[in-house]
């Protein structure tokens, strides 16, 4: 079943994989931390209570802190052979990312009831 011609057509599928995954999120990587910085203007409403605002703040500086961890574990996972959980991790901004907008669009709400 794992024939080495298998393993090596996985091999360069999870590093082209691995490497499409690098150069989008290292482009990216600038803009998303702006993006959280500029995260703290939440505040600007009158009506944002400190303990939401903080964790809205959070849940946005999580988003571009999680594209240096995918990267270390895409390229670690991938170093020991692990070619199946070196694509997961490929995702892992993403999934950050969808958890960090759904958080916000349910405070969001909540706040206006």
């Amino acid at each position: 079943m794992n024939t080495p011609y298998c393993i090596e057509k996985d091999s360069k599928k999870t590093k082209r994989c691995a490497w499409t995954a690098t150069i989008i999120y290292l482009l990216l990587f600038p803009f998303l931390f702006m993006f959280a910085a500029a995260s703290v203007l939440v505040f600007d409403s009158p009506s944002m209570t400190v303990p939401i605002g903080l964790s809205i703040i959070f849940m946005y500086f999580c988003v571009p802190l999680s594209i240096p961890v995918t990267l270390y574990l895409v390229w670690s996972r991938f170093s020991h052979s692990d070619f199946k959980k070196s694509r997961q991790f490929c995702l892992m901004p993403l999934y950050v990312t969808l958890g960090t907008i759904a958080y916000d669009t349910l405070v969001e709400a909540v706040r206006r009831f």
